[in-house]
């Protein structure tokens, strides 16, 4: 379950949001809430990068995105 008190917000750029807003839209059948869009694409992303691979694997997102690499 998901707990209330173990909210974060975050900003995004303008392509990010537009998309969380697609898939939002093309899912109205699910009831389907930008939050749990970003919650599923998490938990998928900590699904298949396992620690320590996952610790990894960010800091060369985070590397890439500050050089505009990604």
């Amino acid at each position: 379950m998901i707990k209330r008190e173990n909210t974060i917000l975050t900003r995004v750029d303008d392509y990010i949001y537009m998309r969380l807003k697609e898939i939002v839209e093309n899912s109205k059948d699910l009831n389907l809430t930008k939050s749990e869009c970003v919650y599923a694409i998490l938990k998928s992303f900590f699904e298949v990068n396992k620690p320590p691979k996952d610790f990894e694997k960010i800091r060369e997102i985070v590397i890439k995105m500050r050089k505009g690499l990604f």
